[in-house]
């Protein structure tokens, strides 16, 4: 028998899960399909006449990556996160893009959304339109940050990276256009990468050539987030970019997902790891610390064009400064 206080939470659950099914399906046709059961029956569970299974939650949790953590943390000192933890053998690299790419495509699905993204790095999704910086990337991610064995011992290749990780870049980029988004950026936002080429030059990982080249695709990279700023989109006209500028308070890489009313806060740590929570009240906190950030910060997208101009020159004179470097050590 199912009582009122477990009815009104299975309903609590599906409602959040609704949000996040595009308008253009049906609800009661996914959740038969997840469950591999009739409409009927996915009916009388949306409708609380039949107890959802454990085994039943977390597949539709698993599909809608959806958390029940709004359910079990009665207060606001109370947040459960699910934490991705990327390592060579379970929750792989691969499978970390895969479910970059999955997030992109269910809220670029939704009628309301935007992105808020405050940028220790270069927020990765602009990587993936330069395969080769791409590739250094991804190569640099796996080696060093999380210890691929397969890396350990291996000088930088871009054909050391699968045309099937480049390819999910690709469509990662492409719906990440797609959806309307606001960056926060400082000066030092650039500077993780240009650290990253220098060190392995110096460690012998990079050739000269090749981290000349790699700096000639930063500039690239550079000036390409310049137009979009300046046009203020990714490359489609009607989805806003807005991009500022921050002096002093990016201490990490912190994005919050919006979907009308529901919000999704995706919290770095080592580096690539990440906490997720759907928890309303923790939400509405990020919410709240990025619009004062954004607040705090200067516009540099359609407007502003000498801050932008000065902006970016910075980040292609830091640039030059380590090709100059290159230059000497190799002489």
């Amino acid at each position: 028998m199912i009582t009122q206080s477990n009815n009104q939470i299975q309903s609590t659950f599906l409602e959040q899960v609704r949000k996040r099914v595009p308008a253009n399906l049906s609800f009661v046709d996914e959740i038969a399909e997840i469950l591999k059961i009739s409409r009927d029956s996915a009916y009388r569970r949306m409708r609380g006449e039949t107890v959802l299974s454990l085994d039943e939650v977390m597949k539709i949790c698993q599909h809608f990556n959806v958390s029940l953590d709004t359910l079990l943390s009665p207060t606001s000192e109370m947040v459960a996160f699910h934490n991705r933890v990327i390592t060579h053998q379970n929750f792989t690299f691969e499978k970390w893009l895969l479910s970059v790419l999955q997030n992109l495509e269910m809220i670029g699905g939704l009628p309301q959304k935007e992105i808020l993204y405050s940028a220790k790095d270069v927020p990765f999704f602009h990587y993936f339109k330069f395969p080769e910086l791409a590739a250094f990337k991804m190569f640099f991610w796996m080696k060093s940050y999380h210890n691929y064995p397969e890396y350990a011992n291996q000088r930088f290749q871009p054909s050391l990276i699968s045309k099937e990780l480049l390819t999910v870049g690709e469509k990662i980029w492409a719906k990440y256009s797609d959806i309307p988004s606001t960056e926060i950026w400082s000066e030092e936002t650039i500077i993780i990468t240009l650290k990253q080429i220098e060190f392995y030059l110096e460690s012998g990982v990079l050739k000269p050539e090749q981290a000349l080249e790699l700096c000639d695709l930063h500039v690239r990279l550079i000036n390409s987030i310049r137009e979009e700023a300046t046009k203020g989109n990714k490359g489609v006209p009607e989805v806003p970019f807005h991009m500022f500028k921050n002096e002093i308070m990016i201490a990490e890489t912190t994005i919050l997902f919006k979907m009308h009313n529901t919000r999704v806060a995706y919290i770095t740590y080592n580096t690539m790891n990440v906490l997720t929570t759907s928890h309303e009240s923790f939400c509405l906190q990020i919410e709240s610390y990025l619009e004062n950030v954004k607040n705090k910060s200067s516009l540099i997208s359609t407007t502003g064009e000498k801050e932008r101009n000065k902006f970016f020159n910075k980040m292609e004179e830091q640039t030059q400064l380590l090709k100059d470097k290159i230059v000497r050590l190799t002489k």
